[in-house]
This record gives C-alpha cells, sequence and structure tokens, in this order.
C-alpha cells in the first residue's frame, strides 16, 4: 500500500459498506470518508457481514487489509473479535488517531477499547468515542441493567479516561456529560455529515415524479428504519390507532428485533378500519430518497438519534417529517420542514396527522419545493465540514 502524508484514522464500527441495514452509522462513516478523506486517511474495522446476516459478503477477503473507494477496510471474520485480535490489529496498524462509533457495543468499542489499552498505543494515541445518540436518556432506559453496569465498570477502570467525545449537537453533549460526569470541554460538536450533493440526482427530478404511485383517497404515510424499540416503530402505530381520516401506513426496514415486531403486528392487528399498513420490507440505500418522495409524510417517533439521516433524505426530496424531539432536528415547523413533538404528547401527533392537508398536485409541488429550498440551508452547511475536520485536527 502507498505510503501517505494524511493522517491516519484507525475507525472501528460495527457494520459497513457494502452492508445498508445498520442504517445511520454505516451513512455516517461513509458520509465522512467522502468528505475528509482528501486530507484524512480513514482505515475502517468492521464485520464482514450485514446486520443480522448469517452469510459474509460475497466480494471482500477477510482479515486482511484492502483498498475500496476512498477508504481502507479490514473486515473481521465471524468469530474473530477477541481483545487479543484487536489488541495485535492496533498494535500493528500503523494510525494517528483511534476512532470508536459506539459506546456500549461489546464487539466493536468494548473490545477494541480494552485491546487499546493493553498496547503501546493507549500511550501514544489519542482516542475519539462517537456514542451517537446511546447516552440519551430515553437511550440509555433500554436494557438498562448492562448499560448501568459497563457505565459503573468503565469509570472503575477509568477506560474512557483519555478520551475526546464526539456530540452531534448541543443536546447530545448535555447527555454525554450528565451520563458520564465529564466537563463539556472534553466533548467536541461535529454533527454527522450529509451524502455529498454529487452523489443526489437532481433535487427537482423528485418534485416532478412525487408521489407518482400513490393513491389520492389516502394520506399515504411512511416509516423507514430499523424495526427496533429505539426506533419506536409501535409508538406509531398506537399513534394512527387514534387518527380519524383515512391513512396508508406503509413501513420499510430490517427487521432487527423479532419479539418488538410481533408486538408491532399485534398492534396492526387491533388498528380500526380506517388505518392499512403494510410491511414493504428492507430497502438499498439508493432506493430511500425515491421511496420518501412517493409519500406525504414521513412519521418517525424515535426515541433518539444523534443526527437522523433519514429524517435528512426525507427533507432533501421535499417530504415533510413527523419527528420525536429526540433528534437534532428541532424548530421544524418554523423553517417548514415538519414537526418535532414530545414523546408525552400523543394528542399532538394526532392533531398534525387528522389536520395535514389534502393538496392538489400543484399546490403538493409548491409544498416540496420550499421544502427543498429549506431543508438545503440546514443539510448544506459548510460549517458542518469543518466542524468534522477540527474534531480530528485538534487531537493531533
Amino acid at each position: 500500500m502507498v505510503k501517505s502524508s494524511r493522517p491516519r484514522i484507525l475507525t472501528f464500527v460495527s457494520y459497513y459498506l457494502p452492508g445498508y441495514k445498520a442504517g445511520g452509522p454505516i451513512r455516517t462513516i461513509a458520509n465522512m470518508v467522502d468528505h475528509l478523506s482528501d486530507e484524512f486517511e480513514f482505515w475502517i474495522v468492521t464485520r464482514d457481514r450485514d446486520l443480522g446476516d448469517t452469510e459474509a459478503y460475497s466480494n471482500i477477503v477477510a482479515n486482511e487489509w484492502q483498498a475500496r473507494g476512498n477508504e481502507y477496510i479490514f473486515y473481521v471474520q465471524k468469530g474473530r473479535e477477541s481483545v487479543s485480535f484487536f489488541r495485535k490489529l492496533i498494535r500493528e496498524t500503523p494510525h494517528d488517531i483511534l476512532y470508536l462509533n459506539s459506546f456500549f457495543d461489546i464487539g466493536y468499542t468494548v473490545k477494541p477499547l480494552l485491546g487499546w489499552h493493553l498496547s503501546s498505543a493507549y500511550v501514544q494515541r489519542p482516542l475519539i468515542v462517537a456514542p451517537r445518540g446511546e447516552l440519551s436518556p430515553s437511550a440509555l432506559r433500554l436494557k438498562i441493567v448492562k448499560k448501568k453496569f459497563w457505565l459503573l465498570f468503565s469509570n472503575i477502570l477509568r477506560l474512557y479516561n483519555k478520551a475526546i467525545f464526539q456530540a452531534s449537537s448541543e443536546f447530545e453533549r448535555s447527555d454525554i456529560s450528565r451520563a458520564l460526569c465529564i466537563p463539556c470541554n472534553r466533548i467536541r460538536i461535529a454533527i454527522d455529515l450529509p451524502v455529498l450533493a454529487s452523489l443526489y440526482c437532481s433535487k427537482y427530478e423528485y418534485v416532478t415524479n412525487a408521489n407518482a404511485c400513490v393513491s389520492r383517497e389516502n394520506l399515504n404515510i411512511v416509516f423507514l428504519s430499523r424495526i427496533a424499540p429505539v426506533k419506536n416503530l409501535r409508538f406509531a402505530i398506537k399513534i394512527l390507532g387514534m387518527v380519524k381520516r383515512k391513512v396508508q401506513f406503509d413501513i420499510y426496514g430490517p427487521i432487527e428485533d423479532a419479539s418488538y415486531w410481533a408486538a408491532c403486528k399485534s398492534a396492526i392487528a387491533a388498528l380500526p378500519s380506517n388505518i392499512a399498513v403494510f410491511y414493504k420490507g428492507a430497502i438499498f440505500p439508493e432506493e430511500t430518497r425515491p421511496t420518501f418522495a412517493r409519500y406525504d409524510l414521513f412519521l418517525f417517533p424515535t426515541q433518539g438519534e444523534n443526527y437522523g439521516h433519514v429524517i435528512a433524505e426525507s427533507v432533501s426530496v421535499g417530504t415533510p417529517v413527523l419527528v420525536s424531539d429526540q433528534t437534532p432536528w428541532r424548530n421544524l415547523e418554523v423553517d417548514g420542514l415538519g414537526w418535532d413533538i414530545a414523546l408525552d404528547s400523543d394528542s399532538t401527533f394526532v392533531d398534525k396527522i387528522d389536520s395535514f392537508p389534502q393538496l392538489d398536485d400543484g399546490s403538493r409541488r409548491t409544498r416540496r419545493e420550499a421544502i427543498l429550498q429549506n431543508a438545503a440551508k440546514r443539510i448544506e452547511n459548510p460549517e458542518t465540514i469543518l466542524a468534522n475536520r477540527e474534531l480530528f485536527r485538534s487531537c493531533l
């Protein structure tokens, strides 16, 4: 491999390209590579298969470094993820910064972190940890016993004592500071980067083709995310059970938690006749934005997002969003992008759906164009790129 003068970021993340089922974390790292690879060299350690898959990717070689696009990737063969394995990998891979993309993930944060502490890199290299929303109050309530144990254990052993933490918003910085009892000066805000504008097709292509395949008899609502408790699909179903108007609700995403999906199906079966629900399965990343463009509204009452790439993708094609207030996407109504509502305000969610306007095609196009323009101001912000560059520069 050709030696580069760019600083090398040794990055651990549970799932990465060509995977897609794990959603946001994959997109976050891929976007970071696309935006920052002119200045930094990303060496990424990840699983050899996608979320929930029993077979490894067919087009990779496991347990060795390989170039892929603008980065190098090490796909770890299933069963090889041990502290000693990661200790050896960290020690033998020259790097300038170690970058962990979770706080609680055993395979690709806890084990690499312990391996780092046992390697010579511990005293020589800085550590950046991105909790990715895992330290929000709502996220901490899920599997709380295990999480409290790791918080206590890691604090006693001072495992994160040298770490700089990345937050994607002021809200997440407060969550991290509160959960870990650390000062805010150890927490750097660097918002997740969007897909490069050059990789999007024409914005107005989506406005022109929007809703072409959807019936006008119903309000057409979409949920697109992993089916897991933190994404709160069951809450969305409960809300729809109180809605009076006719709704078609289409669900997209991989089933991560089978027992949770079973509970969602039971709730769906109890819905009134004015609510029609269809599960559409998982879709590929390149299908996400065209899918959003076919709907009137994206309903996403998540219990916690450190960024919310799906929210950005929805508004980037002119589809408004109805989301919880547990994401960095706040004051959406002011910008005409939708609504962010507290999860204890069931009636407000219901009111927004029941009062959502049914527009003719011309008015719908005008609304979408306005959402596109306002969304661009939030998504295409050069200060976001500068903040991400500074995250790494400040540690060198």
